[in-house]
């Protein structure tokens, strides 16, 4: 028996050792958007043999070599950093090169596999929605946690506009995993047909990639960069 505690919710163990994040998403687990459930109750929801899934996270947590050492930062700036340049950088290069894949593969395929027309309208909004999102917090959200990180003192104004702008980029996140949801399921999965050729592959495993991607950028951004900025504010506000 493991000494994983089944209270402990999914965003913490993340936290501790991001190789936990490969094994929840093998089981098909929320540790992003619903990071805040325990073990215990996403195990249940999906009918998950719970000792069975912590063995699955000590084994993978113990093959990790502590690279949670790789996970920390100095600060709430040093992260928004880390974001733009591990997660945005990617989605700008990575977004566009893939919309023209998913296009050409439901032109060339569509006829035998017609979900492909469903694929190519959910990532067109997919990819319009994040290259608005990914620009706005760099934009809006970014400047103003690192005046907090630098212990800068915030207008009332800028206050409220920060907790306002985590809330509504937490929603588009909420949106976000939809949309990606909805693209596995209409590929079954990523499951690559008989008849798939070599850019069909291709698009499933990038699509697959952009998935695994935007559950640890989002995991970053949720449970680790806003949940800091919060207790920031109301530390702020206490003091005050």
């Amino acid at each position: 028996m493991t000494d994983i505690d089944p209270e402990r919710t999914l965003a913490s163990l993340v936290k501790e050792s991001p190789a936990c994040a490969r094994t929840f998403e093998s089981l098909g687990l929320d540790y992003c958007c619903d990071g805040d459930q325990t073990l215990a109750t996403a195990c249940d929801r999906n009918n998950l043999d719970i000792d069975e899934v912590r063995d699955r996270l000590a084994e993978a947590r113990d093959r990790s070599d502590g690279d949670a050492a790789d996970y920390e930062w100095d600060g709430l700036e040093d992260l928004a950093d880390h974001v733009v340049e591990a997660h945005h950088d990617y989605l700008r290069e990575e977004l566009p090169k893939l919309e023209d894949i998913v296009e050409t593969v439901a032109k060339v395929h569509g006829e035998n596999h017609p979900e492909l027309r469903d694929v190519e309208a959910e990532y067109r909004e997919l990819a319009a929605e994040m290259r608005e999102h990914i620009d706005e917090e760099e934009e809006e959200l970014f400047p103003v946690v690192g005046k907090l990180d630098r212990g800068e003192r915030l207008s009332a104004d800028e206050t409220e506009r920060l907790r306002e702008e985590i809330r509504t980029f937490e929603e588009d996140h909420a949106a976000t995993a939809a949309r990606l949801e909805r693209i596995a399921e209409l590929t079954n999965g990523y499951a690559v047909p008989d008849d798939a050729c070599p850019s069909y592959r291709s698009m499933l495993e990038r699509l697959d990639n952009l998935e695994r991607d935007t559950h640890m950028h989002v995991h970053k951004e949720n449970n680790i960069l806003f949940e800091r900025a919060g207790e920031r504010l109301a530390t702020a506000s206490a003091e005050s």
